[in-house]
């Protein structure tokens, strides 16, 4: 009876630790992107005029119509990156986001359930 518990002990623990990974981890670091033409909330945004540039060691420079923002990010479970930067955009310092990353296009989803897509930069 003792192994079989400790079979099931050690199954558990590998599906927490797999279930808590990012989907993110590998594809996200040392990359830069540049968002694609999109109307986000009525406004119309050109293509390149948002620019996020993620570092190996979690820090981010993010480019929101020619303002640069520095910060860190965080990799959360699933598609969940957090951006903390060092001053407000649009009015707060944290921004939660949904990452999803397909190739060389990323999706970004804001809280508000906005979009944006970025093509990556070589």
């Amino acid at each position: 009876m003792r192994p079989f518990f400790l079979a099931r002990l050690v199954l558990a623990a590998a599906l927490v630790i797999v279930a808590g990974c990012s989907n993110n981890q590998g594809k996200i670091e040392a990359t830069t992107w540049a968002s694609t033409a999109t109307t986000v909330q009525g406004e119309e945004i050109p293509a390149g005029a948002r620019r996020l540039q993620f570092g190996r060691d979690g820090h981010l420079f993010y480019t929101v119509a020619g303002k640069l923002y520095k910060g860190n990010y965080t990799l959360g479970m699933g598609p969940a990156v957090t951006f903390t930067l060092e001053e407000d955009l649009e009015g707060r310092k944290i921004h939660p986001h949904k990452i999803v990353i397909d190739g060389d296009q990323l999706t970004l989803t804001s809280a508000d359930g906005s979009q944006l897509m970025f093509q990556k930069v070589n």
